[in-house]
């Protein structure tokens, strides 16, 4: 056999043993035509010095990344941002409004609560546990009557009227809020029926802590201002509180 021919087998050998052949490239040029608003953008960034490859790229990714937020954030864009604003100009503007809020400190309280265990108490709040610690074990029951629960419920729903609000609403205000002011540091709360929640609220303090609490909140959904009749049973321990809710009607 000549070494042509050798050469040759060679060759078709390597092939038929399943030698590996090099891809196509999938770098072949994209055509597409653009706005004349599009191609102001495109000369604007090119004359910078910057490809046309590099802005496709850059384009496409900031795209991609836009639209892998999740929807809980999509949703919360689709809230909050005016309906002639931009995505961009919104997206501005939750930053400016982050960076007043860092200004703000509030970091800070957010240390303070979890390494100190600080809680966030209003005037009205504090002035009722002061009378809570003097009163005798049995008398508990002025300061439950001096109840701003739904002065913060409205607060926290955007001041939407009390007799709008469903049940769930004002029970997860209150799993929300009073661990956020530190008073208790977790609120469970389980839907047993469609007219029946039961909620357990874990503290740090003591029972007499517990006693005050379980008061506050029957006082408060047994008031003639909430929207629905209910009925509350539930039972102080020395380092818990369980609520159990019953929804009655809607009142008119």
């Amino acid at each position: 056999m000549s070494k042509k021919n050798e050469k040759i087998d060679d060759k078709t050998n390597g092939t038929q043993k399943g030698e590996i052949k090099e891809p196509e490239s999938k770098d072949k040029p994209i055509y597409v035509k653009v706005s004349d608003d599009t191609r102001s953008l495109i000369d604007k960034y090119k004359d910078t010095g910057t490809t046309i490859s590099d802005l496709v790229k850059n384009a496409v990714k900031c795209y991609d990344d836009f639209n892998s937020i999740s929807p809980e954030v999509q949703a919360t864009i689709k809230k909050y941002k005016n309906e002639e604003e931009s995505e961009i100009s919104f997206v501005e503007r939750a930053i400016k409004y982050y960076g007043e809020q860092k200004n703000l400190d509030r970091d800070l309280w957010v240390r303070a609560r979890d390494e100190m265990k600080m809680m966030l108490i209003g005037k009205t709040t504090f002035n009722q546990l002061i009378a809570a610690a003097k009163a005798p074990e049995e008398s508990l029951e002025k300061p439950w009557h001096k109840n701003v629960a739904i002065d913060l419920i409205l607060w926290y729903n955007e001041s939407k009227p009390l007799k709008s609000l469903t049940i769930e609403e004002i029970i997860k205000t209150i799993q929300k809020m009073w661990v956020v002011a530190n008073y208790f540091h977790t609120i469970d709360v389980k839907k047993e029926s469609e007219d029946q929640f039961h909620l357990l609220f874990r503290h740090r303090q003591s029972k007499r802590y517990g006693i005050y609490w379980l008061g506050y909140f029957k006082e408060l959904f047994t008031s003639e201002e909430m929207p629905f009749k209910c009925e509350v049973e539930g039972q102080a321990f020395d380092e818990s509180v369980s609520i159990t809710i019953k929804v009655g009607y809607k009142k008119e």
